[in-house]
């Protein structure tokens, strides 16, 4: 038994669309999508695992998206790059997957699922979160320096006595 990787991220954007074409998830549809799949177990337990996390995140991953390509924001795109997208983000942002093999393999599921303009938008898209994700923390703003504390009898330097 092995994990079929590129497999799982198939059906899982398989599933995604199904159940953004419905507006809801819904297991038994996704076993269904999942049905005529000559795969192992394990893969279609990766594959539904990958589409419910998508799933519980994609308010926020459409947000994201949508700020990153603001002229396609994740309403206006065809439903499979939308999902790509959904996948590939939560991927990046995640799961374990090295950063190279979740854009690249994103890049050709949307060759075989997409339109011909679709690889390099899934691309430009997901290497942008990707840049974003793996910058360090923009600093705060410096607080105000606090003033120095008042000096207490015991911190006060000794001062001679005059008679």
């Amino acid at each position: 038994m092995m994990l079929q990787r590129r497999k799982a991220r198939e059906m899982a954007m398989q599933v995604l669309f199904a159940w953004d074409m419905q507006a809801q998830a819904d297991r038994a549809q996704a076993v269904e999508v999942m049905a005529g799949q000559n795969v192992e177990a394990e893969t279609r337990a990766a594959a539904l695992l990958m589409a419910e996390g998508v799933w519980d995140k994609r308010a926020t991953i459409d947000a994201w998206i949508e700020r990153l390509a603001p002229q396609w924001p994740p309403r206006r795109q065809p439903g499979v790059d939308r999902n790509l997208l959904r996948l590939g983000v939560w991927e990046l942002t995640c799961a374990d997957t090295p950063p190279k093999v979740v854009i690249d393999e994103a890049i050709e599921l949307a060759k075989e699922f997409s339109t011909e303009q679709s690889a390099a938008f899934v691309n430009g898209v997901l290497d942008a979160v990707l840049r974003e994700h793996q910058a360090p923390p923009a600093p705060t703003q410096a607080a105000e320096p606090s003033p120095a504390p008042e000096p207490t009898p015991e911190s006060a330097p000794p001062t001679e006595e005059h008679p």
